[in-house]
C-alpha cells in the first residue's frame, strides 16, 4: 500500500492477510482507524451531518461508483484496483464508541457506508457493522444507510433495536429492475429483486426502508415503463420514500466506466453512453428534471413522499414523541 502522508500512518495498517475462502484476487489492507466520524462542511443541525465508512474499495465493482476517485489517494488505481483492494477499518466499533461518548454527533444524523457499501462481501468476513449498529442504537444515534446487498439481512435484529430507540432508515440503491443492465454496470451487487426482498424484510421486522433510485442509467434504464415498473415495485415490498439520482461520472471514475461499457455492452448503447459523458459528468438539467419529474409523480401516486420531505417528517416526529405535553395527548 503507498504510504502517502496524511492518509493514515504506514505502522497503523498490517500486512493484507491471507485472501479468505471465497475472496479470490481480493485483497484486505486492515487498518486502525483513528476516527470514524467525518462531519459534512455546511450541513445544518440536525439533518444529515456526519458520515461513517468501515471500508473503502468495494466489492460490488459497480463501474459508475464515484468513490473511485477515493482510490487514488491510497495508491491504487480507480479501476481494477477499487473491486479487489480494500481497506478495512478493523477497529471501527470501538472508535465510533469513543467518538459517541463525547456526544460527537448531536441531534444530527449519521450516514453509515456513503463512499462504498459497508454490506459489501468483505462485512460477510469482517463483520464489522453489528459492532456499528449496537453504538449506534446504545446511543440514540439517527443514522440512515444505503446498501445494494443481501447480507444486511443477516442483521435486521440490530437494525430493528436500533429503530425502537431512534430514527433509523435503511435506503436500498436500485436503478432499474433490468437484469441486464445489473450484470453490466454493477456485476458484484445483489440482483434487483434481492434488493426488493431485502427491503420487504426490512419492513416486516419493522424497520422503515426506502428506495435510492439511483443510479437510472441514461440510454439502458431510463424508459419511462421501466422507470414505472421499479417505483411500483417499491410500493409494493412496503417502500416508505424514495430518492431519484440520475447517474453522474466522476472523473476517476469515467475512463473506467467508458472501457467497461465498450467490452460488455452493444456497440450503439455503448456509443451514445460515450457521447453523453465523454465530456460532462453529468446528463443535461432538463434531462435530469424531466426523469426526476417523472418517478415523484409515480411515487406521489403510491403515497410515497420524497426523501426530504421523509426525513423533515421523521425529525418532527421524534420531536412530538420527546415533547410531554404532546406525547401524552
Amino acid at each position: 500500500m503507498n504510504s502517502r502522508p496524511g492518509l493514515f500512518d504506514a505502522a497503523l495498517v498490517a500486512p493484507p492477510p491471507a485472501p479468505a475462502p471465497g475472496f479470490r484476487d481480493i485483497t484486505f489492507h486492515e487498518q486502525r482507524a483513528r476516527t470514524l466520524l467525518n462531519k459534512i462542511p455546511g450541513a445544518r443541525p440536525g439533518g444529515m451531518a456526519w458520515t461513517l465508512n468501515p471500508y473503502r474499495g468495494c466489492t460490488h465493482a459497480c463501474t459508475y461508483c464515484f468513490a473511485r476517485d477515493g482510490h487514488e489517494p491510497l495508491g491504487f488505481d480507480t479501476g481494477e484496483g477499487f473491486n479487489t483492494q480494500v481497506v478495512v477499518k478493523t477497529n471501527a466499533a470501538d472508535v465510533l464508541r469513543r467518538e459517541l461518548r463525547r456526544g460527537k454527533t448531536g441531534d444530527d444524523w449519521v450516514m453509515v457506508g456513503t463512499s462504498t457499501d459497508c454490506y459489501q462481501r468483505a462485512e460477510g468476513h469482517y463483520r464489522l457493522m453489528p459492532g456499528i449498529l449496537r453504538a449506534l442504537a446504545d446511543h440514540r444515534v439517527k443514522f440512515t444507510t444505503t446498501t445494494k446487498s443481501a447480507l444486511l439481512r443477516r442483521d435486521l435484529g440490530l437494525f430493528a433495536e436500533a429503530a425502537r430507540v431512534a430514527n433509523v432508515l435503511v435506503m436500498t440503491s436500485l436503478g432499474s429492475l433490468d437484469e441486464r443492465v445489473w450484470r453490466a454496470f454493477e456485476p458484484g451487487a445483489a440482483p434487483p429483486r434481492a434488493r426488493l426482498a431485502t427491503i420487504a424484510a426490512l419492513r416486516a421486522a419493522g424497520v422503515p426502508a426506502g428506495v435510492l433510485i439511483a443510479p437510472v442509467i441514461p440510454h439502458a434504464g431510463d424508459h419511462p415503463a421501466a422507470l414505472d415498473a421499479l417505483i411500483d415495485a417499491c410500493a409494493e415490498v412496503g417502500a416508505v420514500t424514495v430518492y431519484p439520482d440520475v447517474m453522474r461520472i466522476s472523473p476517476g471514475a469515467r475512463d473506467w466506466f467508458l472501457r467497461q461499457s465498450a467490452v460488455h455492452l452493444p456497440p450503439h448503447l455503448h456509443q451514445r453512453l460515450a457521447a453523453s459523458y465523454a465530456n460532462s459528468r453529468s446528463m443535461p438539467a432538463s434531462y435530469v428534471r424531466e426523469v426526476t419529474a417523472h418517478l415523484h409523480a409515480r411515487a406521489a401516486l403510491h403515497g410515497l413522499p420524497r426523501w426530504e420531505d421523509y426525513i423533515r417528517d421523521a425529525g418532527r416526529r421524534t420531536s412530538d414523541s420527546t415533547n410531554p405535553r404532546l406525547r401524552d395527548r
